[in-house]
């Protein structure tokens, strides 16, 4: 997954220890595959699967985020101050996500209007991906 997704940080991925701060971790107990967020003690998500591909699904959604969320806020003087800053990272993580897999990012971008009313997904689909003029996007693919 990393290879695929340049620019990612090891706090992007999930962790297979113990972690704390709210940073997912994964672990295999009895052939279960546990996602924990925890903070301070106290569990804030845990997830179970059987399905390896569920597991890297989550691990995927969840590394993509942070990186899209990064991207929207390095180029976000790039467009007008009142335009929904929401459409730059869920059109970064869209196509984060389709580097990964396809099923993946097209079935995020089918879910974009419940968690984000008011974005509309042609918005989504054309927002620019371009870095700026003389400056490598830390994001890119680099052949």
């Amino acid at each position: 997954m990393a290879a695929k997704l340049d620019g990612v940080t090891a706090g992007d991925l999930a962790a297979f220890s113990r972690q704390d701060c709210a940073h997912p971790y994964l672990f295999v107990r009895g052939g279960i595959i546990h996602w924990i967020a925890e903070e301070r003690g106290q569990v804030l998500e845990h997830r179970t699967t059987s399905a390896l591909d569920e597991a890297l699904h989550w691990v995927a959604l969840d590394a993509t985020h942070s990186m899209a969320m990064r991207w929207e806020l390095w180029q976000r003087g790039r467009f007008p101050a009142d335009q929904d800053s929401r459409i730059g990272w869920l059109a970064k993580q869209v196509e984060l996500l389709g580097r990964l897999d396809a099923r993946w990012a097209e079935q995020f971008r089918a879910g974009i209007p419940a968690p984000c009313p008011g974005v509309r997904l042609e918005d989504v689909d054309t927002h620019p991906l371009t870095w700026l003029s003389g400056r490598g996007d830390p994001l890119a693919r680099h052949s």
